[in-house]
């Protein structure tokens, strides 16, 4: 390929805060990509460590926007907003691409102009050796994963099918749609997919082309103050409703059976992270729902009595 009108800009923004260790390998996963027209953009988030002497190592092959600690939402919009390519893509500091990623969505995307977006298919990895890769023929290269391609508003309120490190998006669009909610500690991708997906139809490519490291620091895996995965889950549907854009609705009742599991996972997680107070009040609020209600009572009987309580925690540990 040649860097021209066929290979538009891509901008990829990824955020980091102290990941010093694991950052050279995701940056070089970038800048190993064959597609020609790439320009990274690397925020760091007020790291601590060295992350900054490793990004300099880099010269002018990337960017590096240097900013207070304010979370990743606010990373990723400080590096939309110094972005001048044509798509968007997202990769963490402590993830991977795979060979081909870009080249082979942006192929999609310019031959399928009316997906305004598009992912693909990515992995949990422990962060030691790289699985094996091979590289997918020229029809699997663009082959859809169907029923993960379309409106999919209605597949996001169930959960969020898309990773960030595993989607490009057209810019324009992305300029429509606004930025990332920085009110949100945790979920707030799964805010943007829910809004990007009013929008227009987003395609999911079945290669795996993105590794996302396993990491028990994640914020993902902490218990935060407020139960941001219902907090996403109500907003969209106080702003949207329960129909996608081309009129097909999810029934009350499921919707219902959404909004308990995101209750009881919270309870689940706050229960065995210590937060009693929390898990209490989030599996009381399962008991009206017949799929929880039963795992609900039991965990709430454990929550009675301190010494119980404080036993299972203990076997666990």
């Amino acid at each position: 390929m040649q860097a021209n009108v066929l290979c538009p800009k891509v901008s990829v923004v990824m955020p980091c805060y102290n990941n010093a260790a694991y950052v050279r390998q995701a940056v070089d996963s970038v800048l190993q990509q064959d597609y020609p027209n790439i320009e990274l953009i690397v925020v760091d988030d007020g790291s601590t460590d060295n992350s900054l002497e490793v990004l300099a190592s880099y010269g002018d092959r990337i960017r590096v926007i240097v900013q207070p600690n304010q979370g990743p939402a606010a990373a990723r919009n400080n590096g939309i907003r110094h972005a001048t390519g044509d798509y968007i893509a997202f990769l963490d500091s402590d993830d991977l691409w795979l060979p081909g990623k870009l080249s082979a969505q942006l192929e999609f995307l310019q031959t399928n102009p009316d997906f305004i977006a598009c992912f693909c298919s990515w992995s949990v990895w422990d962060g030691n050796e790289i699985p094996a890769f091979n590289q997918p023929t020229a029809e699997q290269r663009l082959e859809l994963q169907k029923d993960k391609s379309g409106w999919l508003y209605l597949p996001l309120l169930d959960d969020s099918v898309i990773h960030t490190i595993s989607v490009v998006i057209k810019k324009q669009i992305m300029d429509s749609v606004g930025f990332f909610n920085e009110d949100y500690r945790v979920g707030e991708d799964h805010d943007y997919w829910l809004r990007l997906s009013r929008v227009g139809k987003i395609a999911k490519l079945k290669t795996l082309y993105a590794l996302y490291r396993a990491n028990q620091q994640s914020t993902t895996n902490k218990v935060h103050a407020k139960n941001f995965s219902l907090l996403v889950l109500q907003a969209a549907v106080d702003n949207y409703g329960l129909c996608d854009p081309e009129g097909k609705c999810l029934p009350e009742s499921v919707y219902q059976q959404y909004v308990a599991r995101r209750h009881f996972m919270y309870g689940y997680q706050s229960f065995w992270a210590g937060h009693k107070d929390k898990a209490l009040v989030a599996f009381r609020a399962c008991l009206p729902h017949s799929t929880y209600r039963l795992k609900s009572f039991i965990y709430l009987t454990i929550c009675q009595f301190d010494f119980i309580y404080h036993f299972v925690i203990s076997r666990r540990a």
